[in-house]
């Protein structure tokens, strides 16, 4: 009988384990609101942000806790072409949108379920630039587990958690 590794190191979902996939956790382009989104959409943003860290975190490399109701991220990203390829974001907050090359190719509201999207289409044969853009109102009527929505930390309410807070990977 032979043994299947059913295991793969920092794999997302060890129970439908695939072996062509890739790690986009790590570097992005990151901006707040204030960017442009012509030159967001082209991933010029000003800061470096390590995904899947919230720019609120200490491990994100940026460490600020004001609100921002809008964040940006971008990277490089390569695709088999002729091969289907699924893009994962396991936890993104709230509403998301997803661009390759400046063309929107999905979006995503909520914050607490994983979502994918079906990027075939829009790879070419040189690498594409992934943007994504996350709005989060942090209004107290949207889901917001133990989060803020006041400037200041509160009885049980803490720091918000925006845009991407869990991994990203496509396969």
């Amino acid at each position: 009988m032979k043994h299947t590794k059913c295991y793969i190191k920092e794999y997302p979902r060890p129970q439908l384990v695939r072996p062509d996939w890739v790690n986009l956790n790590g570097e992005w382009r990151f901006g707040f609101e204030d960017i442009d989104e012509e030159k967001a959409l082209q991933g010029d943003l000003p800061l470096t942000i390590c995904v899947p860290f919230t720019y609120e975190t200490k491990l994100s490399g940026i460490n600020r806790t004001e609100h921002h109701n809008t964040v940006w991220y971008a990277r490089k990203i390569s695709g088999k072409i002729g091969k289907r390829s699924i893009l994962h974001f396991e936890g993104a907050d709230y509403d998301t949108e997803v661009y390759i090359d400046g063309q929107r190719v999905g979006s995503h509201r909520g914050a607490y379920t994983r979502f994918s999207i079906d990027i075939t289409d829009y790879l070419t044969e040189n690498e594409s630039l992934l943007v994504v853009k996350c709005v989060d109102e942090s209004h107290p009527i949207q889901a917001l587990g133990k989060q803020r929505w006041k400037k200041e930390n509160f009885g049980c309410w803490y720091v918000q958690t925006t845009g991407i807070y869990k991994s990203v990977w496509m396969e």
